[in-house]
């Protein structure tokens, strides 16, 4: 988050362990937002007629969610997942794929049925 706020001539206010705070309260809102916003891809995207299997719903959301949250960072220069370990790679994609079960399964029950196929 400093990063990005240096990119963005912003200043996070306070000092000590109210700007801490605060850089761990925007990690999580971003967080917020790109699971939000990968919900909102897959409504629009059944809005449009597209419907995957549930396999393709959850590879998706999860791939989404990959992107979503490691690219600004990769971007930035504050990591490069292309020098992670395998054990990186694995703290990495389990919360994201836990989130892309539960966006999965939460969008297919407010749709009140399933994907084409199972």
């Amino acid at each position: 988050m400093r990063r990005l706020a240096q990119k963005l001539h912003l200043r996070i206010p306070g000092e000590g362990q109210a700007e801490e705070s605060r850089v761990s309260a925007l990690g999580a809102l971003t967080g917020l937002a790109a699971g939000t916003g990968m919900g909102v891809m897959l409504g629009l995207g059944h809005a449009a007629g597209w419907r995957p299997t549930r396999g393709g719903q959850y590879t998706v959301a999860l791939v989404g969610a990959l992107v979503a949250t490691n690219g600004p960072m990769t971007v930035l220069g504050v990591t490069d997942p292309r020098t992670w370990a395998a054990s990186d790679w694995v703290s990495d994609i389990v919360p994201h794929l836990a989130y892309a079960v539960v966006t999965v399964r939460v969008f297919n029950r407010l749709l009140g049925g399933a994907p084409a196929s199972s």
